[in-house]
């Protein structure tokens, strides 16, 4: 049977998402007994014991489905975001809600403007939903063109996504670039701002997008729980928005899609502010260690807002050196499927051991 001819054609055309391997895949593939993994952006340090415990009091009621609603959730995110409860839609991890956003705005022959290389997601689900993907490229110093962006803009555009900061370059935008980009962009298209990195952000001119919400009613941030609150494993994403907007948006979403532990362990974690910004000045600091290492190897790095440096080898493949590294055990992301060239490879930020290893490796494979 050809069940090829069944599908869609952006389904045929559609690439499955390729994560960075995981830790057990390399140590059964290479029979290595001790893997450090540095290529998915996650953070090197586990949950705090308090989530731990939330998780473990809610394990007693698995018996019973989740709140559909997210009511303690949203009730506690909306007191420590400052917005209206009614601003507030949760996903199955970020990812998930800028699919539905993609899937609930977009018909065919309409498009979404995304920047170009940026979060690998963002082509496959518009490719995915038999959408128009209009990729504008970065700058030269690896960050959005905003006024390319705008440019872009058409009668036919729904949708525009910026990445702040980018993944997979670590850079981002100022305060001034991106209200002028929201001014340009029609009140009519829905824009919204991928903030997975936000806590991890020190810049003083970075943009703070929720208070543009009075002045953008078309502005939608999306966030998530995954990286500095080290909850990868329990996928939950949310956007904040206008209300008419999520109100919308709610219709969209499948029934149960946060998980009660998921649940228990963000309004946990909700409470750990110290923690958190402990966390980011931590990772700031092996972040520049790192960086500082693999410049004296001689790599270029561009300078980093997140958890995560892009690296680029003179005269070196990464997919190589992604696979001599791996043979000694440190797992890295080439970038050759982000449209980064076959020279770029994306390190993630681990703990100080860690980091360490991976400049040794690195060193020998140089030499």
């Amino acid at each position: 049977m050809d069940f090829e001819s069944l599908f869609r054609p952006g389904i045929l055309k559609t690439r499955p998402y390729a994560p960075g391997k995981p830790i057990s895949e390399v140590k059964r593939e290479l029979g290595l007994d001790d893997v450090v993994k540095l290529a998915s952006n996650e953070n090197p340090e586990g949950p705090t014991q308090v989530v731990v415990d939330a998780i473990s009091a809610a394990v007693a009621e698995l018996n019973r489905y989740p709140d559909g609603a997210c009511f303690e959730l949203t009730k506690a995110l909306a007191a420590d975001l400052g917005v209206s409860p009614k601003a507030l839609f949760f996903g199955n991890g970020s990812n998930e809600v800028i699919d539905m956003m993609i899937r609930a705005l977009v018909s065919p022959g309409e498009n979404v403007v995304y920047p170009h290389p940026s979060f690998i997601v963002y082509p496959l689900t518009t490719g995915l939903h038999f959408e128009t993907g209009r990729a504008v490229a970065l700058d030269d110093h690896d960050r959005h063109d905003l006024d390319a962006m705008a440019d872009a803009v058409d009668e036919k555009t729904k949708l525009v996504i910026v990445c702040n900061p980018n993944n997979p370059t670590g850079t981002y935008n100022t305060t001034d670039e991106f209200a002028a980009f929201m001014a340009r962009v029609p009140s009519n298209v829905i824009v919204a701002v991928d903030e997975a990195y936000y806590e991890y952000v020190l810049a003083e001119d970075y943009p703070q997008a929720i208070p543009m919400l009075a002045d953008y009613p078309n502005l939608v941030i999306c966030r998530t729980f995954s990286k500095i609150h080290s909850m990868a494993g329990l996928r939950v994403g949310y956007a904040v928005g206008h209300p008419d907007f999520i109100a919308q948006m709610q219709k969209t979403r499948e029934p149960f899609n946060v998980n009660s532990l998921a649940q228990a362990a963000c309004i946990a974690v909700l409470g750990e502010k110290e923690e958190t910004a402990a966390r980011a000045r931590r990772n700031r600091a092996w972040l520049e260690e790192l960086e500082n290492g693999l410049e004296e190897l001689g790599c270029e790095v561009t300078p980093s807002q997140t958890n995560f440096l892009l690296v680029r080898i003179p005269g070196r493949n990464a997919a190589d050196v992604q696979k001599e590294l791996l043979a000694k055990g440190v797992i890295v992301r080439p970038m050759h499927a982000f449209g980064l060239g076959d020279g770029a490879m994306r390190v993630s930020v681990g703990l100080p051991v860690e980091n360490q290893r991976c400049l040794t490796a690195l060193k020998e494979i140089l030499a």
